[in-house]
């Protein structure tokens, strides 16, 4: 009897003295991670990358639990860390709005907001179904201030769903649906359309696929899939979708579903004629009852501002990258567009110089995935990267460089400049289309 009082006993000792090791292995872990999380956050903060540039999530600390799901899903890397534990925004800047991280949290404690209270974005004016203020006129896609294409694919047939609610039959016009951009959000109005059969007209300044075509070969595009109208899920056999992978699946869209696209058409304006629009273009005039403009949010490249930059060697997008061979390249631009156009131009088969300028003292907007690959190139000798750098002259073999106020001359064959677009927003708003700045205002989930 008192052998096995002695046993039991030992064991609840032994039992107790494991637990309270598991627990404090795990309380070190933690300590560990959260020291390496509060690290990242002074860094983050220094560089000043801690401030979003688009939409992002906003955590309500009193209803966060801790549990840290919404810091394991988010696809861009250490966005949203744990400390003190609560989840935390720590890179603002390198958010682009996947919405993971709200999905994820089983306490509804994250909302996604366009802008902060100190930085207010600029964005058009939308009602829950994409409408703008201009009754019967909608903005679905990147020109409504949201990236990626799911989200522009969940807007394009939204809208069209809503604007095919209230047509109205008995007005007589060429067509019921005008659709501007043959991009993923007008794609996913257009088969709307056809699955709701009213008429609709597709445009596109280009050809379908939209902003996608201008994108370098094999460049992913996708790690989620979209909802498509009459198509289904897209479904890709990886997460990682690439440019030829997604062009490939709208064209057989298209063929399955006879989609009907204007290529080589641009939108010019509208006038609203009351009942009705009229939808004027570069090769001719169309009456509508809605619209839906969902021509993205490129507009213009932003340029240099410098003399000779209208020279046959500087390019503000990079489709063949193995165009370029053993040459002097110079990649203009801190986000993911310049940093891929650079690891894309350093590849080293293709044996040419690259140097990668900086304007910031990070690469504040470019994803974690990015950053480790283009520092593993650095350490390599594929590229150079030149952090507080702009080019102040260009020449037809070299150009001037200054870095910190030192200006240096190199050789040069090519440019190549990411330093984002000019938004369509001044033709919005000569459309009647309010503009307004957000400052962290939330959208509905």
């Amino acid at each position: 009897m008192f052998l096995i009082e002695f046993l039991v006993e030992h064991f609840y000792i032994s039992a107790t003295l494991l637990m309270l090791s598991f627990l404090f292995v795990n309380f070190l872990r933690r300590e560990k991670k959260q020291a390496k999380a509060k690290l990242k956050m002074a860094k983050s903060k220094a560089a000043g990358t801690d401030t979003p540039n688009t939409l992002h999530p906003v955590i309500d600390l009193a209803k966060c639990g801790g549990c840290g799901a919404c810091t394991a899903v988010c696809p861009e890397g250490d966005i949203l860390q744990m400390i003190d534990g609560k989840a935390v925004l720590i890179n603002g800047s390198k958010c682009v709005g996947h919405g993971e991280c709200q999905r994820a949290c089983p306490l509804d404690a994250i909302d996604l907001v366009f802008g902060t209270l100190e930085k207010g974005i600029d964005i058009p004016n939308l009602s829950k179904d994409y409408e703008t203020n201009m009754p019967n006129v909608y903005i679905a896609g990147e020109l409504g201030g949201m990236g990626l294409i799911r989200n522009a694919v969940k807007q394009g047939s939204w809208a069209a769903y809503h604007a095919i609610k209230s047509l109205d039959s008995k007005t007589k016009t060429d067509t019921d649906l005008f659709i501007i951009g043959a991009g993923p959000a007008g794609m996913a109005a257009a088969l709307a359309a056809i699955e709701k059969k009213v008429s609709y007209v597709l445009i596109d300044q280009n050809t379908f696929g939209g902003t996608v075509n201008n994108y370098p070969r094999n460049k992913v595009v996708m790690s989620y899939p979209a909802d498509l109208p009459i198509v289904g899920k897209m479904k890709f056999s990886n997460n990682k979708v690439t440019k030829e992978d997604l062009l490939d699946f709208w064209s057989d869209a298209v063929k399955k579903a006879k989609i009907k696209i204007h290529n080589s058409t641009k939108f010019m304006k509208y006038k609203d004629e009351g009942k009705f629009f009229t939808i004027e273009t570069d090769k001719r005039s169309w009456t509508a009852k809605k619209i839906i403009l969902a021509m993205g949010s490129g507009g213009l490249p932003m340029k240099l501002g410098l003399k000779n930059e209208d020279s046959p060697k500087v390019f503000y997008t990079l489709k063949d990258p193995e165009s370029y061979k053993k040459k002097h390249v110079v990649v203009v631009g801190g986000g993911n567009s310049a940093v891929e156009a650079a690891q894309y131009l350093g590849a080293k088969k293709l044996g040419n110089t690259v140097r990668l300028l900086v304007r910031g003292k990070a690469l504040s907007r470019t994803n974690e995935d990015n950053v480790t690959i283009i520092n593993r190139m650095q350490d390599e000798g594929l590229v150079e990267i030149c952090y507080e750098t702009s080019i102040k002259d260009i020449q037809p073999d070299k150009i001037t460089i200054d870095t910190k106020g030192e200006q240096e001359v190199i050789p040069n064959d090519f440019i190549f400049v990411f330093a984002g677009n000019i938004k369509p927003y001044k033709q919005l708003a000569e459309l009647g289309i309010k503009i307004e700045t957000k400052f962290g205002e939330k959208i509905g989930k």
